[in-house]
């Protein structure tokens, strides 16, 4: 009860300060770590118009979202044998600085060299994860060099399936990584030094970034690792709850965010994992701080995209990324599925308000109802090409998506 009260007054406090104020999308599924804005109300084209399509810059390869603050735009991606930091004008798209270095990583798929995991943007610095294990931090101000850290020489981060794709997670001045090495699996560097602040015990490196939660005892640092469901005390590092979610195929990976719902966390993963909903016990400690309240598979097995959460139900992509997954909406209180939407590829999504705003591989934007009862389509718009995989940022009224071949800004207020 009152953990609850606190999560009440916490967001009022929170819904008053956003009024006349956008706090952008500075990482990692947005402002609150779960793929929602509720600060903007989007509108929807009128039939035959289109968002207006403000601008557009040349990008180089990778899967790493765009993130902003008011005014800057800051996107780590791959050109040749360098990865780089940009950031860009959000009004214009105009460069205001660039920081790059040398990358030698190989994919050994074949498949994507570039970076896959989102940078940050906290505390005057942009901290990025390089899929060789780099870790940067960069004023954001001019793209200065402040610190660097290698996780793969200090902590032994394997390279895993596709190489390293933490997203950071900067909480109570640190920032916070899945290392994944033998003996560092969690890992909190100090944000202004880049020194080791702890580290966890090791249950594997997957591709799932860590998410915060608030509690009456401090903030936890909730992870979907690969070998299950782990929380920690963001302070210290200390493990206060872990149990088993995980797929008994080898050739595996969870890479969908810890979504938290109130006092609910919810975690979803393909190869034989499914869905599962976890209820915080704020009075209990150890294997009882979480308690199971339902698994389930084949309800919203999500493989790569990170589902979004409205009232009692999760929005998200069912099924393998090769195989056509589909929309879904499903019930928080059993994992029903309340429907399936018609297959559109695999792709990301936001939740603004009461509104889903997705973005398809293929490149298509669709506004849907963010409703239990029906999928709804409110508006559709090709915006980018093929290959449109990374997850995108909407802020500022306006809305930074790219594929592998170019980043688009739309100002969601007006329409052409």
């Amino acid at each position: 009860m009152i953990v609850t009260f606190m999560r009440i007054i916490s967001l009022l406090f929170l819904c008053l300060g956003l009024q006349g104020k956008d706090l952008g999308w500075p990482n990692w599924l947005g402002p609150n770590h779960d793929g929602s804005l509720d600060s903007f109300v989007l509108p929807v084209p009128p039939k035959g118009k289109d968002y207006g399509l403000k601008w557009t810059v040349k990008v180089g390869r990778g899967w790493a979202s765009p993130v902003c603050d008011s005014t800057m735009l800051v996107l780590h991606d791959r050109d040749g044998e360098n990865e780089s930091l940009r950031a860009l004008d959000c009004l214009t798209g105009k460069e205001k600085w660039r920081f790059s270095f040398r990358s030698d990583y190989r994919d050994s798929f074949g498949m994507e060299d570039g970076p896959r995991s989102t940078p940050a943007i906290s505390g005057g610095l942009v901290i990025s994860h390089g899929p060789q294990g780099l870790v940067h931090a960069v004023s954001a101000k001019d793209g200065t060099l402040r610190w660097k850290v290698d996780l793969a020489e200090k902590f032994s981060s394997p390279k895993g399936f596709f190489g390293r794709c933490s997203s950071p997670l900067v909480i109570d001045d640190k920032v916070v990584f899945d290392a994944g090495g033998p003996n560092a699996g969690m890992i909190a560097l100090e944000l202004n030094t880049g020194e080791l602040a702890w580290a966890s015990t090791s249950y594997g490196n997957d591709y799932s970034s860590a998410v915060p939660f608030e509690t009456d005892s401090g903030l936890l640092v909730l992870s979907f690792m690969r070998e299950g469901f782990l929380a920690l005390h963001a302070k210290t590092g200390k493990e206060v709850f872990f149990e088993g979610f995980r797929s008994p195929i080898s050739a595996s990976v969870n890479a969908a965010s810890p979504i938290v719902a109130g006092n609910r966390v919810l975690l979803s993963s393909c190869y034989d994992v499914g869905a599962g909903l976890w209820d915080y016990r704020p009075n209990s400690v150890g294997a009882g701080l979480f308690k199971p309240n339902w698994k389930k598979k084949d309800a919203l097995d999500c493989h790569y995209s990170s589902p979004v959460v409205y009232g009692e139900f999760a929005y998200g992509f069912h099924g393998r990324q090769e195989r056509s997954p589909v929309l879904r909406c499903m019930s928080l209180l059993d994992g029903e599925v309340k429907w399936e939407a018609p297959s559109m590829g695999a792709g990301n999504l936001i939740r603004v308000k009461d509104k889903l705003v997705v973005l398809s591989e293929d490149g298509e934007l669709v506004v849907v109802e963010a409703s239990s009862t029906r999928f709804q389509v409110l508006h559709r718009q090709q915006i980018l090409g093929t290959g449109a995989r990374a997850h995108f940022a909407l802020a500022n009224d306006r809305l930074f998506a790219r594929d592998q071949r170019r980043l688009v800004c739309l100002r969601l207020d007006q329409f052409e």
